[in-house]
């Protein structure tokens, strides 16, 4: 069974105001006060900061149902929808193609307003549903009805207008140097809702990653007993094909415990994994699977991989393999609709896996945990939501949670402070598909507490 962990608390003062200093920068309502007043102000602060970034769930879920919407399978025959676009292949004026993807969005809503009026069991639907009473919206009478109808085209249009602004600072930053590239996009979802969906593919990165750190004597094998995952996410539709015909799942730390037994770096009582996360839906789904891993249960993996990318060898292997030092495989669902977009398998982790992990309710921008000593800190699509300053903290509270010589793997371009001990020690360029003359890639940086 995991060590207990102990409870997050707020970041204190004394342990950002160097950050504050070196930056020079503050938050705005920080800007005018003195030294005294701002000591005075932080915990305060800190507590207000913590709130709004957990507000950013919100938006970010609501993200995630308008996804839903547009690529969905469960609750509509309809072909999918992508902003901009439709899925016939017909050609056409961009005039007719928009209004044709505008079309396809109303039928679409027409049949999830069907869903979530009468959800029954289905626990994408209930989610759903529940949301947007939180937003005051009901589904009793047609008016009603018509109110979440409004709702979320509005949240359709806004999606939209979020894609389009990053896509022209996309434009604005893109280079001919793809390391200079990623620097610039490192900050790229600062003003997003904070989203909880993954892909599997991010965790080939992660075991490319733990190999190459092996290879290099920077992870020695047999060494990593404790790792702490943060936002380890929790698939609800996929962004690009909007798989929902399973249940809602966690990959990554399957994916984590799987590849370091893969690689010889599990210790030998094998690691436990720590879960960093301040979403109530991730807690609350771990707490499930580990009740059921007492019970003897096992947690069921579905691996879907899109048909529609040129996936490398190396890519396609790790998808064939993944699982098989922590599960069996299974039957994977067999849908129509999964099996025109995807290839698709399963495996089923044996409860002795689940019962390694364990969950934290951190905010890695405003809290810490004192006394925590883990050999391997892991956050993949996580600090692109964040600014600098937040960034620079997130870095500080996870040095603090590292051994001495403990590593963080990360994908983004952090902010190199004084001080900040944790340093950047080398980066894995991370190849997933060749599109013509394009290359689908990622950078996971490793960084190195002193």
């Amino acid at each position: 069974m995991p060590a207990a962990v102990a409870p997050a608390r707020s970041v204190r003062f004394d342990e950002a105001s160097a950050i504050l200093t070196e930056l020079n920068t503050r938050p705005p309502e920080l800007q005018s006060l003195t030294a005294s007043q701002l000591e005075a102000a932080w915990p305060r602060w800190i507590e207000r900061h913590d709130r709004d970034i957990r507000l950013r769930l919100e938006q970010g879920d609501e993200d995630t149902i308008v996804n839903w919407m547009l690529f969905g399978t469960s609750f509509t025959s309809k072909p999918r929808a992508v902003l901009g676009a439709v899925e016939s292949g017909a050609p056409g004026d961009q005039e007719q193609v928009l209004r044709r993807t505008i079309e396809l969005i109303q039928g679409r809503l027409d049949d999830l307003l069907k869903a979530l009026t009468a959800p029954g069991s289905d626990e994408r639907r209930l989610f759903a549903r529940a949301l947007l009473q939180r937003r005051g919206l009901r589904f009793t009478t047609e008016a009603d009805r018509e109110a979440v109808r409004e709702h979320l085209m509005g949240a359709v249009v806004r999606v939209a207008t979020e894609q389009e602004r990053i896509d022209q600072e996309l434009t604005a930053t893109s280079d001919r140097d793809p390391t200079t590239e990623f620097v610039r996009r490192s900050r790229l979802f600062r003003t997003r809702g904070l989203s909880l969906d993954t892909s599997l593919v991010a965790n080939y990165a992660i075991e490319q990653s733990l190999a190459a750190m092996k290879a290099k004597g920077v992870l020695a094998s047999g060494g990593v007993t404790r790792v702490g995952i943060v936002g380890p996410g929790l698939d609800f539709a996929d962004k690009d094909v909007g798989f929902d015909v399973y249940p809602q799942q966690t990959l990554q730390p399957f994916a984590v415990l799987d590849s370091l037994e893969r690689l010889g770096l599990a210790s030998s009582a094998g690691p436990e994994v720590v879960l960093l996360d301040i979403s109530p839906r991730i807690i609350a789904h771990v707490t499930r699977a580990r009740t059921q891993a007492g019970r003897n249960i096992g947690y069921t993996l579905n691996l879907p991989l899109a048909k529609s990318m040129p996936w490398l060898p190396e890519v396609r292997e790790y998808w064939r393999t993944f699982g098989d030092r922590i599960g069996a495989p299974l039957n994977a669902p067999a849908s129509k609709a999964i099996a025109d977009v995807a290839d698709m398998r399963a495996v089923r982790a044996r409860p002795s896996a689940v019962r390694r992990l364990s969950m934290v309710d951190l905010n890695i921008v405003t809290d810490r945990i004192d006394k925590e000593a883990f050999d391997l800190v892991i956050a993949t699509n996580v600090f692109i939501y964040y600014d600098v300053l937040e960034q620079a903290l997130a870095l500080s509270n996870v040095e603090a949670m590292l051994k001495p010589n403990g590593l963080l793997l990360a994908n983004v371009s952090a902010p190199q402070l004084t001080s900040v001990k944790i340093r950047p020690v080398d980066t894995t360029t991370v190849l997933y598909a060749r599109t013509g003359a394009e290359t689908v890639r990622d950078f996971m940086v490793w960084y190195r507490r002193p």
